[in-house]
């Protein structure tokens, strides 16, 4: 069974969390396991000197750690996440708000097609619906984790392996499961959306999409 994410509440570490290429750093560990700054330098294309500066705020704040046992020697600083079944935030803020809702802009330009795409990635998307019992539904959801996570660990041993193979490329992988908004909240929700009141000269628009 596939371990379950860490929790992170503390502030300091939200903080941490903040500052996106922090997060591309972390995405980063995620898919490659260890990695050191001149590799991320190369990855990111950001001076190795700034990556160096936010590994060393990601260290503080309990993120990531040193894995000596991959350094070539001494002085070879090789970093992983110090949880590498990954992380998720259980309470929402001003930085988990933000966290999200880069994750949902990338699942939004999926669905829509807006995302750019690149010729080395490819791409899926499957949406359905199943009745089952708590358990049952329990029972997919993990099958499903495991199916990610062996190809996830795949790709980290492989990208090890091959550092610079050019058509191995980060891909999002994204899965969820859960019962459907109460029918009464999603119609009032989908009425909110559709009201628009913008008064001016040029008049409101109506839930009709025609001007007053």
């Amino acid at each position: 069974m596939v371990e379950q994410s860490y929790a992170v509440t503390d502030p300091a570490v939200l903080r941490a969390l903040a500052h996106p290429l922090r997060q591309r750093i972390l995405w980063e560990f995620g898919a490659r396991l260890h990695l050191r700054a001149a590799d991320l330098a190369k990855i990111t294309g950001e001076p190795a000197n700034s990556i160096s500066f936010h590994l060393r705020s990601l260290a503080k704040a309990g993120l990531i750690e040193e894995k000596p046992e991959h350094a070539r020697d001494g002085r070879d600083r090789v970093w992983g996440m110090t949880h590498p079944e990954g992380v998720y935030f259980p309470e929402a803020d001003a930085t988990t708000n933000v966290l999200v809702a880069d994750r949902l802009d990338w699942l939004r330009t999926l669905m829509d097609d807006s995302l750019p795409r690149d010729p080395r990635a490819a791409r899926m998307q499957y949406m359905a619906a199943a009745v089952l019992t708590k358990d049952e539904a329990q029972q997919m959801s993990d099958e499903v984790a495991e199916v990610f996570e062996k190809w996830r660990l795949h790709g980290a041993e492989a990208a090890a392996e091959h550092p610079d193979d050019p058509n191995r490329v980060f891909h999002f992988t994204a899965a969820f499961v859960g019962n459907p908004r109460p029918e009464a909240e999603a119609m009032e929700t989908e009425a909110t959306k559709t009201e628009a009141t913008a008064p001016g000269d040029e008049g409101a628009v109506s839930a009709s999409g025609a001007p007053e």
